[in-house]
């Protein structure tokens, strides 16, 4: 990537907060995301990973063992997903009885997950597109430089299941009573949904987390789309129990999981300064395992 493109990443996301007052009950505190580029700035390219468990996996009742590694293990998890079945036969339903675009995706976060900071530097040239997702960036481009109205600063799981926060909030598209969510799964018809979330969550609440999280995921599946979810590099929370709660409701929907957390570990300080803010290589290690996740989701679309 080039000097001049993380700079302006870098101008963009120090306007970038999330701020907590759109939460119920959330903490009065605000999180700025600034990273800094340092001299001589290089990526860091991605490791391969070799998985150390010796977890033994609990056969369920049925003709084939579950072999999945579960949530507790989510550390584990691979940085870039291999698409289950389940997945797969979501993909191919979609791709022949539906009316979803095969080309868009939408995103649901916060300002981590808005085109300034996400993916769409891929799109308009910012950064550096490694030869074999040419076709991805491609195929997905119009999506990657898309605002969402369910990726917004401030927007957490439970916001986007509230009304307040789409036509009232100056989003014209949204019909009266209609969630940031559903307006969104309306008006774009995504065939797969990006989820990134987690960071401004309340601490000590994982479990209204994790049952927002679901309805976020039900609401998706109802319209044959995939949701595509993702753990977080940091750990604000301080107990991990953020990205234990996202792996569980992907293992239990059996659903791609980008491991952010993990393809961070070999950068400097883990990818993380000050506990919360990603570094540069952070962030674009972050943006690689999604584009690479995209790319596995274009081969199966048309296969």
């Amino acid at each position: 990537m080039n000097r001049l493109g993380f700079i302006l990443m870098t101008l963009l996301i120090v306007s970038c907060q999330i701020s907590n007052s759109t939460q119920t009950n959330s903490p009065n505190m605000e999180i700025f995301f600034t990273p800094t580029i340092r001299a001589g700035y290089t990526s860091t390219p991605l490791p391969i990973y070799t998985s150390t468990s010796t977890f033994t996996p609990t056969v369920q009742s049925t003709s084939t063992p579950d072999t999945r590694l579960t949530s507790h293990y989510w550390r584990e998890w691979d940085s870039v997903p291999d698409l289950s079945q389940s997945a797969k036969n979501i993909l191919r339903l979609a791709v022949e009885y539906s009316e979803l675009d095969l080309h868009t995706f939408s995103k649901v976060g916060d300002c981590q997950m808005t085109c300034e900071t996400f993916l769409g530097g891929y799109a308009n040239g910012k950064y550096p597109v490694p030869p074999e997702f040419k076709e991805t960036v491609v195929w997905f481009s119009e999506s990657m430089t898309a605002n969402n109205v369910t990726a917004e600063r401030g927007l957490g799981v439970s916001s986007v299941l509230n009304p307040m926060f789409a036509l009232s909030a100056g989003y014209n598209q949204c019909l009266r009573n209609e969630s940031p969510l559903d307006c969104e799964l309306r008006t774009r018809r995504p065939i797969i949904v990006l989820i990134g979330m987690g960071t401004n969550w309340i601490p000590n609440a994982e479990i209204s987390f994790e049952k927002y999280l679901r309805r976020i995921v039900d609401t998706i599946l109802e319209t044959g789309a995939l949701p595509i979810l993702a753990t977080k590099a940091d750990n604000v929370e301080e107990n991990w129990k953020l990205n234990e709660a996202i792996a569980q409701v992907a293992y239990d929907y059996d659903l791609p999981l980008v491991n952010v957390w993990r393809s961070v570990q070999d950068l400097p300080g883990r990818g993380i300064e000050r506990k919360i803010y990603l570094t540069p290589d952070g962030w674009m290690r972050r943006n690689y395992v999604w584009l690479a996740t995209l790319e596995n989701i274009r081969q199966e679309i048309v296969r």
